[in-house]
């Protein structure tokens, strides 16, 4: 049985079609990708999954339920992308108090001292969440998702405005998670990341779903090739590499490294060399990048076509 199944799924607001008939599949035990450029119904059709959001049209199911019934509810732990807590309470107290909601009894103390003390909050178990950073509360989040041992977990871009620390910590805690069995369901802009610990992918467009496969079937179908580049004047390298170099495309990532789609590696990797070498600036890394990126921009642009 798929954990999560949907029929046709479609919110519209007004005359604005969010999601459009999405017929959506998820195998319990993986970690599902969910990709696509802002206002491509992630959010929306993740509210519907969780039942804060009624359909306009067609159904959707956790594992076998339908979306929003209690049955279906049990089953689910989801973190927003914007987190909402009551800042006055403890970590802790806040945990405990989820998990009676959520219908736990005496075991619910332990359950959430071992959350904050695999995420890494168990000295801050008494200190008020106000006082947390965007890192701290977003690891709490994951907490409060896991508080009643769901077994679906529905994370709307977790990493979302975190440093490189903060985004390595809850990726290590997610792929513990996987080791683990249980089943996340998680969207997120940050491709580079996402492709190395998800297992599959569904990349939406315009509320439509554009293609769903694993990370290697992405690349065999898409091709191409893509590359992290360093330097110690990113900014200027990046102007010289679109100008001269055979590039589809170049950008600063999340890091401010350069990333390049190419199909043309051994000519970029020597025009690049070429460039650095002239301008005097220092070659600090060039290594091959995962696929999930550029497999996202072709799926996208064959999409529109």
């Amino acid at each position: 049985m798929n954990i999560i199944e949907t029929k046709n799924l479609t919110k519209k607001f007004g005359k604005l079609v969010a999601v459009d008939g999405v017929n959506l599949k998820v195998k319990g035990g993986r970690i599902h990708g969910f990709v696509g450029p802002n206002a491509a119904g992630k959010t929306t059709t993740m509210r519907m999954l969780v039942g804060t959001l009624n359909p306009t049209e067609g159904e959707a199911y956790i594992k076998g339920e339908r979306a929003g019934t209690l049955a279906a509810k049990e089953v689910i732990g989801y973190s927003p992308q914007r987190p909402i807590f009551y800042d006055s309470m403890s970590s802790l107290a806040y945990l405990e108090y989820m998990g009676q909601m959520a219908g736990m009894g005496s075991e619910v103390e332990k359950r959430a001292k071992d959350l904050l003390k695999w995420l890494e909050l168990e000295k801050f178990k008494d200190k008020k969440i106000g006082g947390f950073s965007e890192g701290m509360r977003r690891r709490l989040s994951l907490a409060q998702a896991m508080i009643h041992e769901p077994e679906l977990l529905i994370l709307d871009e977790p990493t979302a405005t975190l440093d490189p620390v903060g985004r390595i910590a809850i990726i290590d805690s997610l792929e513990k998670l996987t080791k683990e069995g249980m089943t996340v369901f998680v969207s997120s802009h940050i491709l580079t990341e996402l492709e190395k610990y998800v297992d599959y992918v569904t990349i939406i467009n315009q509320g439509r779903i554009v293609t769903s496969d694993s990370i290697k079937g992405l690349a065999d179908v898409y091709g191409g090739e893509s590359y992290i580049v360093s330097t110690s004047d990113n900014k200027k390298v990046l102007k010289l590499i679109k100008k001269e170099a055979p590039v589809e495309r170049a950008w600063l990532d999340e890091d401010n490294e350069i990333r390049v789609i190419t199909s043309e590696p051994e000519k970029f990797k020597s025009k690049l060399v070429g460039l650095i070498t002239k301008e005097k600036v220092r070659l600090d890394l060039l290594q091959p990048a995962g696929g999930l990126e550029e497999a996202f921009i072709a799926a996208i642009e064959q999409e529109g076509k």
